[in-house]
């Protein structure tokens, strides 16, 4: 017969046998990692109270900044883009040298964003290799996906 152990929790909160245990109401203490050898434990809390921060958390950080970055560059050129369409609307007389003056900032804003793109499909490879688990391995970005998605994005005036 399998064991419910939900049901016995239930019960046990119930009985009040969880009440008033030590550190209640209190962020839980998650310091240690409980998996590793204390050979290990110990060289990380040296490591940690030295400053040391290991390279994969490092490029994890610089991964999340560069995805930002390649968000403002989608929302800096979309809101151009906008405000361009608007001044096209009141002066469709100047269409030509306004279309124009967007495509070469299109263009240049579409040069780097797939050299940030390139960037940061680098990082993710080398914190792949780098980091101690598998499962919180980053997935590469898709460049044609994320180009389609630029072009979506800010199409031409």
């Amino acid at each position: 017969m399998p064991i419910n152990v939900n049901k016995q929790i239930e019960e046990a909160m119930e009985r009040g046998e969880f009440a008033n245990l030590p550190g209640e109401g209190k962020p839980l203490k998650l310091d240690t990692n409980p998996f590793l050898t204390p050979q290990a434990r110990m060289a990380n809390r040296l490591l940690k109270g030295n400053g040391f921060t290991p390279r994969w958390v490092e490029l994890e950080k610089e991964i999340n900044q560069a995805k930002a970055q390649l968000e403002k560059v989608l929302i800096n050129l979309k809101s151009r883009r906008e405000r361009l369409a608007a001044a096209v609307q009141q002066n469709p007389h100047r269409r030509k040298v306004i279309s124009r003056s967007f495509e070469q900032e299109r263009a240049r804003s579409l040069a780097q964003y797939s050299e940030k793109l390139e960037n940061l499909n680098q990082k993710i490879q080398r914190v792949n290799l780098l980091m101690p688990t598998r499962n919180r391995q980053y997935a590469l970005i898709n460049q044609a996906q994320a180009l389609a998605r630029f072009q979506e994005a800010c199409p031409s005036l």
